[in-house]
């Protein structure tokens, strides 16, 4: 009996802080009720105001005047023309193409952008034979579609994707060639 009373005795002390006896207090006044504001599309209406008319004028023309039409002047890019020097040795370059552009990438990356009028097949196993055959292994990574082709090779430290797809505006074959060299990773692998 004893130990009933102890427990009954423990559990009314541990209820205590948990009382909340406020007969002696008042409560606080609620806050002002704010002014009725609009909610979802209408809560942010401002009142538009009608732009002023202006006069229309005519200006006067001066035939002995004659300006030029403002024409855009092409951006120059840079080596167009020919391809980079540092281009991988062993890289086929189809005949009959051309460079459209040489572009320089993130870390010392480079792409030259051949177009030629070949056939996406034809041009897949032109680079997977000649590039083999020139040392570079074979391909770490291939695809071959009907339209689009890529090829990825490794020699040494150098990298080399080539993605061989159809322009749709002239119909020509788009080859591109990306290279670059594979430097140690700045922080230890995992």
């Amino acid at each position: 009996m004893l130990r009933r009373w102890i427990t009954l005795a423990a559990v009314a002390v541990s209820l205590l802080p948990f009382s909340s006896c406020t007969c002696g207090s008042s409560a606080p006044e609620p806050p002002p009720k704010m002014a009725d504001r609009r909610t979802g599309f209408g809560a942010v209406a401002t009142p538009r105001k009608i732009p002023e008319r202006v006069e229309a004028q005519v200006t006067p023309r001066n035939p002995e005047l004659q300006l030029t039409p403002n024409l855009p002047t092409p951006r120059a890019t840079p080596n167009q023309a020919a391809v980079p020097d540092n281009f991988p040795e062993g890289v086929p370059i189809p005949e009959g193409s051309h460079v459209m552009a040489v572009q320089s990438l993130a870390n010392d990356a480079h792409n030259v952008i051949f177009a030629t009028d070949g056939d996406t097949p034809q041009l897949f196993d032109l680079y997977k034979d000649s590039m083999k055959g020139n040392g570079w292994g074979n391909p770490t990574q291939e695809y071959q579609g009907r339209e689009q082709s890529f090829l990825s090779f490794k020699k040494g430290n150098t990298i080399t994707n080539i993605s061989v797809s159809k322009d749709p505006k002239s119909g020509q074959r788009i080859i591109a060639v990306m290279y670059y060299e594979e430097k140690p990773l700045p922080f230890p692998e995992f």
